[in-house]
């Protein structure tokens, strides 16, 4: 053969190393090298490219070398083609009866010097050796050196072989030494065992913790896909059940495929010999391995039960070390997590602890803080350094030491839990020296030098003002419900004195003597009735029909009335924000409250001064929540009247809002002026500030909620003359105060009305239902007995449709403030009300007389009072 015809060579090797030797040997001369890393990927090389030379491994995965070259010469085009078999010297007797039994008779063997392979190519493929060696000249054949030459060259061939697979099982120690996974380490002894011994293939069996079943099982040389058939499968064999439990190696052959006593599982690669040997330490047994096929043998001998013994020896000592290490990694990793969760504990520890909303005070055994949080650095004035370290009466008032000290150790002796509240209040000292009022819970830590003690502190200063403050309301409460259960009878007691003044003025001349003392009595009942008035403002029970209201023109208003009230010492300045929102209210109370603020302000001013009335709008967020009271936060408008008077101490201020207390001379106050102002701006929803010190001034903030709706105009009733009073209707009277009553059925039936009375709300609904004639109108008290009087109108209306009501009533009581006040356009008059103030309420919601529709019987009587003369 030419060598200028590039022959290809096709090496067949799992070995990538030695395919890179055989290109890089190979294609220096012009050979073509191809490469396949098992046999069946040479096969398909070798049908597809056709080389001129095939150097093929004996021991590879899948199919290995034997198998390999009998496949290929099944094809008529390969069938010739020269193969040549390169394995490791300690193989050289199974290679060659291999070699032979599939008519391969070159060898290369490992470790071979280049040039000894490349002079075994060249004459496999029949090409000239340029610089051939030439043989010495055979001496005599009666020489013995010859012999003895021979003798000591197959001598030293089987010491390689020796030295060979000593340093396949030092490396594979090595191998089994470094760091790796489970599934590594049996792949590496199992290859190692395959071609240390020379076998087909190899197994590994891992026991499960029971010793008897496999966990795992592991076949090397037969293929993937057998492979993974046989993982699952059952090994329960007498030999395999023998090498557990004898723990040593055992040997068996068969020319049919199968040694007696294996009881391979199905789909199990024929096996002709085998020999298996336990993966054991010491007394404990991990699983066993085998090899299969001994290569150009029928059966395995002892020094290969040796070896075995040695690799899985050294695979057994790796497995336990791979599972101590696996144990030792997973409680690594488990120790590791619980560091780090201790450590996350920790931190969400430290975390609530230092964004506590209380001071957290940590002290051991002998009275010192050992840790504090932030908020106790907050509340206390201190940095942590000056606090660590030092004793826990540094916390405390000097007075107070000496007695926590005992208590301290009383605690010491029988700590325990004592949660908050339940210990007696103390007090605490910052470090300025100021003192706060604070409550304290203890609880024990069990330290390893003791008991340790942990202290949570909360300064209540907040907490008493916001219980005095309740304790003001709920007195102030308690007092307007007094105040309103007295003006409710008083009133109907002032509407009665009233109305008999009026009727006894009417009967008499307007020159009689008696009349100017009629005058008295009535003034008189007008003055007590502006007095129930005042506190039914103050209880919070007074009948409101407030509607949206612009302010503006309310406070021009009454800076115009204060340019008269106000001295020439005042210097009075107003200021409202040109874009004020609107509130729903009174504004007849609202002016007053501005008033009564304004006088009380120009009180306080004996020697002059300066008064400003400002309103604004404002947002309230919870911040000035938390700072001043409970409210709901939202857009409000202010109203505030400052001055630069007296001021006030805090005594004065905690009682300021009480009815008839006054600061006054006496007879120069009667007490109710800020009590109504009060009382008028939480009916109306608002909240009220007071800010005062004694010689700088008082700052009265009044809150109203700021409404989105346009303000409605005022309703005002018609001015009617006496004669237009007169009518013919019926109304239908309910009313619990019988004087009352009495007087006012009187009186309208002198003006012509028919008039059907009833002392409560159920009397009247009763009597609409079984009367035959039209009811007009209903005028009713609010508040009675049984039956409200918007509930009696509610009703009524479904036996009198378009009966027409009036409300009439000196106070609401808790439902009615509950519920709200009237509802927009419903006709009242308040309590007490003057006879022709009523006369003239009916007729305005009546509407013009009609005598035709007259009651029978129904008088004609001129209305009474002195304007009726």
């Amino acid at each position: 053969m030419a060598t200028d015809l590039k022959p290809k060579i096709l090496v067949v090797d799992d070995d990538q190393g030695t395919r890179d030797l055989y290109r890089a040997m190979l294609a220096p001369f012009g050979y073509e090298v191809l490469e396949a890393g098992d046999g069946k990927e040479g096969l398909e090389q070798a049908q597809s490219r056709k080389p001129d030379l095939v150097i093929s491994d004996i021991l590879m995965p899948t199919m290995n070398g034997y198998e390999f070259v009998l496949a290929l010469r099944k094809h008529p085009s390969l069938e010739h083609v020269p193969v040549i078999f390169h394995s490791a010297s300690f193989l050289d007797r199974e290679a060659r009866s291999l070699g032979a039994a599939c008519g391969v008779l070159r060898f290369i063997l490992k470790p071979c010097e280049p040039h000894k392979a490349l002079a075994v190519v060249h004459e496999v493929l029949g090409l000239k050796i340029e610089n051939p060696i030439v043989a010495a000249p055979r001496p005599p054949g009666d020489d013995p050196i010859p012999a003895l030459i021979d003798a000591v060259a197959e001598r030293s061939k089987q010491l390689d072989a020796v030295s060979v697979r000593l340093a396949t099982l030092l490396e594979l120690g090595f191998d089994l030494a470094r760091p790796s996974t489970i599934e590594s380490l049996l792949e590496t002894a199992c290859q190692s065992a395959r071609k240390t011994i020379g076998a087909s293939y190899c197994g590994v069996g891992i026991l499960a913790d029971d010793g008897r079943h496999l966990r795992s099982f592991d076949l090397y040389g037969a293929g993937a896909e057998t492979a993974a058939r046989l993982a699952n499968g059952a090994f329960a064999g007498p030999v395999f059940t023998s090498i557990v439990r004898e723990k040593k190696a055992c040997l068996a052959s068969s020319q049919d495929g199968e040694p007696a006593g294996l009881d391979l599982p199905g789909g199990h690669p024929p096996v002709h010999s085998f020999l298996g040997a336990p993966l054991k330490v010491g007394d404990r047994v991990y699983g066993w391995m085998y090899v299969a096929n001994k290569l150009g043998s029928p059966e395995f001998n002892r020094q290969d039960a040796e070896i075995l013994t040695v690799v899985t020896a050294h695979l057994a000592l790796a497995y336990e070390n791979g599972q101590r290490f696996l144990i030792i990694e997973e409680r690594t990793r488990n120790l590791e997590a619980e560091i780090e969760e201790r450590e996350r504990a920790e931190s969400r520890f430290r975390m609530l602890v230092e964004t506590a909303p209380m001071g957290i005070v940590i002290i051991d055994e002998s009275g010192r803080i050992a840790d504090v949080n932030e908020q106790t650095l907050r509340t206390f004035g201190y940095e942590r350094e000056e606090l660590v370290g030092r004793g826990v009466d540094i916390l405390l008032p000097d007075r107070l030491r000496k007695l926590h000290e005992a208590h301290r150790a009383g605690y010491a002796k029988q700590p325990r839990v004592r949660p908050m509240g339940q210990g007696m209040e103390l007090a605490a000292r910052r470090k300025d020296g100021t003192e706060f009022p604070a409550e304290i819970s203890l609880g024990p830590l069990a330290m390893r030098d003791g008991t340790w003690v942990s202290a949570t502190i909360s300064d209540i200063t907040e907490r008493k003002k916001m219980e005095e403050q309740m304790r003001l309301s709920q007195r102030l409460e308690a007092i307007g419900r007094l105040a309103g259960g007295v003006a409710h009878d008083f009133n109907n007691l002032l509407g009665v004195i009233l109305g008999c003044c009026d009727a006894a003025a009417g009967l008499l001349p307007p020159d009689h003597p008696a009349i100017e003392k009629i005058e008295l009595m009535r003034n008189a009942g007008s003055s007590a009735a502006e007095l129930t008035r005042q506190l039914l403002e103050f209880s919070q029970q007074q009948m409101l029909q407030p509607r949206v209201l612009d302010l503006r023109p309310i406070v021009k208003r009454v800076q115009s009335l204060l340019g008269q009230l106000l001295g020439a010492n005042i210097d009075l300045s107003v200021s409202i924000e040109p874009s004020l929102g609107n509130i729903a209210a009174n504004a007849e109370q609202i002016e007053r409250v501005i008033l009564n603020l304004a006088v009380n302000a120009r009180d306080a001013m004996a020697r002059g001064g300066r008064l400003m009335i400002q309103a604004r709008n404002v947002e309230w967020d919870r911040s000035f929540e938390q700072e001043q009271q409970p409210v709901i936060a939202g857009a409000y408008v202010m109203i505030s009247v400052e001055d630069t008077g007296c001021g006030m101490d805090p005594e004065t201020q905690a009682r300021i809002f009480e009815p008839f207390f006054t600061t006054k001379e006496f007879g120069k106050g009667t007490g109710l002026g800020l009590a109504t102002v009060y009382g008028i701006v939480k009916q109306s929803g608002g909240s009220i500030r007071l800010r005062s010190q004694v010689g700088r001034g008082t700052v009265f903030e009044l809150y109203f909620p700021r409404v989105s709706e346009a303000p409605s105009p005022a309703a005002e009733d018609p001015v009617l003359g006496t004669d237009a009073l007169e009518g013919p209707e019926t109304i239908l009277l309910a009313e619990d105060s019988a004087s009352l009553r009495e007087i006012a059925s009187e009186y309208l039936r002198g003006l012509g009305y028919h008039i059907i009375d009833a002392d409560s709300g159920i009397q009247a609904l009763g009597r609409a239902k079984v009367i035959r004639v039209p009811i007009h109108l209903l005028l009713t008290d609010v508040v009675m007995p049984g039956m409200t009087g918007p509930e009696l109108a509610s009703q009524i209306a479904a036996f009198h449709p378009g009966i027409k009501v009036i409300f009439a009533s000196g106070y609401a009581d808790d439902a009615m403030t509950r519920q709200g006040v009237l509802g927009p356009g419903a006709a009242f008059i308040q309590k007490p009300y003057r006879l022709e103030a009523l006369a003239r309420k009916i007729r305005t919601v009546l509407g013009e007389t009609k005598f035709a529709g007259a009651a029978p019987g129904a008088s004609r009587i001129r209305p009474i009072g002195r304007d009726s003369a």
